[in-house]
């Protein structure tokens, strides 16, 4: 992905500069998984915590295409 626009930034920190609840979608074997994770946003990058041994972050270690939305 690109560096965001000014105004495109601004929007994002807006929206998600803080503690924040979006759905986080990963896949295994080509099988979709989303889930409602806790993030915040900062710096062009989306902060997630979670379990290092979670199915989440081995079905990103295997694949890191993920796809994110918020409300």
């Amino acid at each position: 992905m690109g560096k965001l626009s000014p105004e495109a930034e601004k929007i994002m920190i807006e929206r998600f500069g803080k503690d924040t609840i979006i759905a986080l979608a990963t896949v295994e074997n080509e099988i979709p998984y989303v889930r409602y994770v806790n993030a915040y946003y900062e710096n062009g990058a989306f902060y997630i915590i979670t379990y290092a041994l979670s199915n989440k972050m081995k079905h990103i270690e295997n694949d890191s295409a993920i796809a994110i939305a918020g409300e």
